[in-house]
């Protein structure tokens, strides 16, 4: 075996041709059959790694781009982050001079839905939070959505949310748009009446009507339903408006509740460690 190993090192170009010039006569003194498998089995011993460089180079130049596209993005995302925060001081500078209340952000508990009362409305959900986790009662319950109702009953590690889509469990809400309050009432299924609204406020079609946040008990802002008509209502004095939600209550999986208000300052979205790679980011980007 050493033998061999010397021999090829030392002429390995004639080993070469030698291989060459013995496979080419196996190949010429087998059938035809034969002959096309051996050959076909030769060639790819013969091309996969040159197959295989270049897939590699495709994937490599594939990653490169990828990766220069999410450079840009981030860097862009981060110059955005910055810019509202900016916008954000600004503003509760402002608020802070007018001696408005401070804003908060949610902290906000997610919770998978478990059951349904048993009724034809289904307007209870049973969630998989209690009180070990920090829900409480009349806490605000949240879908991606929007808002969906509130908590009504705590046990510890479940609870029950009493939905927005049932009877004497009225909203105030305000039309994002003009402005306008009301008050949301339920109907059947996901249709709702805005009622307490005047003839002569400003209400339109496809109008989106958020929570108000009157009473303190609803947060502010939330989406709940959008205006589909809007009438004159008998009495002559109000109007008669019809709104939809776009919740399919009847099918939450997942929602949220809304345990406690945190102040900007302790509701950051990343901290230093995270301001340094995408700050490393930047630079690469550049």
């Amino acid at each position: 075996m050493q033998f061999i190993a010397t021999f090829l090192q030392k002429h390995r170009e004639t080993a070469v041709v030698g291989v060459l010039v013995l496979v080419s006569l196996t190949l010429l003194l087998l059938p035809e059959g034969p002959r096309f498998g051996l050959a076909q089995r030769v060639l790819n011993v013969l091309l996969l790694p040159v197959s295989r460089g270049t897939h590699f180079v495709d994937d490599y130049v594939e990653m490169r781009d990828e990766n220069r596209r999410l450079k840009r993005i981030a860097a862009t995302l981060m110059l955005e982050n910055d810019r509202l925060r900016q916008y954000r001081d600004e503003r509760d500078h402002m608020r802070r001079l007018a001696a408005f209340k401070e804003e908060q952000l949610f902290h906000l508990v997610p919770a998978e839905v478990i059951g349904r009362n048993l009724d034809r409305f289904q307007t209870i959900l049973v969630i998989d939070r209690g009180s070990e986790a920090g829900v409480e009662e009349r806490m605000p319950v949240l879908s991606y959505q929007g808002y969906v109702g509130r908590v009504h009953r705590v046990f510890a590690n479940s609870s029950w949310v009493r939905l927005i889509c049932s009877k004497n469990n009225p909203v105030s809400c305000i039309d994002k748009r003009s402005r306008v309050v009301g008050i949301l009432e339920w109907r059947e299924r996901r249709l709702f009446d805005l009622t307490s609204v005047s003839v002569v406020e400003d209400v339109q079609m496809g109008d989106t009507l958020l929570t108000s946040g009157f009473g303190g008990v609803v947060p502010k802002g939330f989406p709940v339903a959008v205006v589909t008509k809007v009438s004159a209502a008998r009495d002559g004095v109000s109007l008669k408006i019809e709104a939809r939600s776009e919740i399919p209550f009847r099918s939450l999986e997942e929602v949220f509740v809304m345990t406690d208000e945190v102040p900007w300052d302790r509701a950051l979205l990343y901290d230093r460690g995270d301001t340094v790679i995408v700050d490393s980011i930047l630079r690469g980007s550049q």
